[in-house]
């Protein structure tokens, strides 16, 4: 039995020294790199390994490469964060270079309409990504910032954005088990598809405190050449939900957005 034991240890040692290719190491910076979000913006080694199921040597070595190349930084705390390297390739990025540039000064003025918490969001990898959100004293407590995600079916813009989907990928999105944060979440499938069904006809989403409690939110598309490549929405306490004049306001706002991006993708 020690001989057999014996024999394992030795052979999960070859294991972990193994040369990786260079694809393999690819791919473990990547799931090294997706560790970090709203959630986890400052881990240690033992904590990246633990996300990531990647041992500890492993996990060492590659995140030494990723700090030296200026995609993690480590603090005096030695925990590890997004290096500044990365932020300025992601400002290249197209979604940045137009869709942003083009909103921001839009989604100023539509703050300083309603003085409530405004998103911009585009769909990724099946969850609603916030590329700005702009927030004051006034506005309602939420659960995201800008660079974060949330799910598409408990929100107003992820709603507008799941809506703009097909048929055959919203089916997929039903498919798999639809995360609840309030029980107000809509949940059931049949339920969910009548909800988005109502979204295509009207040309606006609503949620009722279905991410958090006591607050709601109205967004509507932007179109570029007939296509909804992102949305725009405000997220408000449920007292002050003024269906009506939130959707002229925010219609008004995605058309300013949509000519500064123009019809050409």
């Amino acid at each position: 039995m020690a001989g057999s034991e014996q024999r394992m240890r030795a052979t999960m040692r070859v294991t972990e020294e193994r040369p990786a290719t260079p694809g393999t190491l690819l791919e473990r910076g990547m799931e090294i790199l997706g560790c970090f979000d709203a959630g986890h913006t400052a881990l240690t080694l033992t904590q990246i390994a633990q996300l990531t199921g990647l041992p500890l040597s492993t996990c060492h070595r590659i995140t030494t490469t990723l700090c030296n190349g200026g995609f993690l930084s480590r603090g005096s705390d030695r925990r590890f964060r997004v290096g500044t390297r990365l932020w300025t390739i992601a400002q290249q990025a197209p979604l940045n270079d137009r869709l942003r540039e083009s909103a921001l000064p839009t989604l100023a003025r539509l703050y300083e309409e309603t003085g409530e918490n405004v998103t911009l969001a585009v769909l990724d990898r099946g969850q609603a990504l916030y590329v700005d959100r702009l927030v004051g004293e006034r506005s309602v407590p939420t659960v995201i910032r800008g660079g974060g995600h949330l799910p598409l079916h408990t929100t107003g813009v992820g709603k507008v954005l799941l809506a703009a989907q097909t048929d055959a990928a919203i089916e997929a999105y039903l498919s798999h088990p639809l995360p609840r944060p309030t029980l107000r979440s809509i949940t059931d499938p049949d339920a969910l598809r009548r909800d988005l069904a109502e979204v295509r006809e009207r040309g606006y989403a609503i949620t009722r405190q279905e991410m958090s409690a006591g607050s709601g939110s109205v967004a509507v598309p932007i179109l570029r050449g007939g296509t909804c490549v992102a949305a725009v929405g405000v997220v408000v306490h449920m007292a002050r939900l003024d269906v009506g004049r939130l959707v002229a306001t925010l219609n008004q706002a995605a058309r300013v957005i949509e000519a500064g991006l123009g019809d050409e993708g």
